[in-house]
């Protein structure tokens, strides 16, 4: 779990964070967790990225229940395309300031989404080919992945690598 990575973090926080993504069911439950980043849109797409994969795992936990309908395979199909347009979008975006502030940690913030974006694809080839049991652990790798990537890469960059330029983007 990539929670676990961060060398300042107790076990008492980490065993706190897991069960929050674990039982979280929308924005609220995590937000708590979420560091602000403090640019407007990038912290709404936090928000909206975080609620798609929170409603595709209740898709997927309803699929794993039994409950096969088809309403709810297009669902899952429809949440999948959200969650992949979506990361796109805000990648996209937040590529975009990291350029205009002439960001050092561009690359490596650019492969970290790559990864991430495969991770997705991953679980959505799983889901298509009706592998629901490879997808069954999609909230908490998608979670866990996407909160550390925003309280410490991009808080990092957008928080602690501020520059005058940035403080200029909203």
């Amino acid at each position: 779990m990539l929670l676990t990575q961060q060398g300042t973090t107790s076990r008492k926080e980490l065993a706190w964070t897991r069960w929050v993504l674990q039982s979280a069911r929308v924005w609220d439950d995590v937000a708590g967790i979420v560091r602000i980043i403090g640019i407007h849109a990038v912290d709404e797409d936090h928000r909206k990225f975080t609620q798609y994969a929170l409603d595709l795992n209740l898709i997927i936990q309803a699929l794993s229940n039994r409950d096969a309908s088809f309403e709810n395979l297009h669902k899952g199909n429809d949440i999948f395309r959200q969650l992949l347009d979506y990361a796109h979008i805000h990648f996209q975006r937040e590529e975009r300031i990291m350029r205009s502030m002439k960001s050092p940690m561009l690359g490596q913030h650019l492969e970290q989404h790559g990864m991430f974006l495969g991770m997705i694809e991953e679980h959505y080839d799983n889901f298509k080919q009706g592998r629901l049991q490879m997808v069954s652990g999609l909230k908490l790798s998608i979670l866990d992945w996407w909160v550390n990537h925003i309280n410490v890469v991009d808080y990092k960059t957008f928080v602690l690598g501020k520059t005058e330029t940035m403080r200029l983007v909203k």
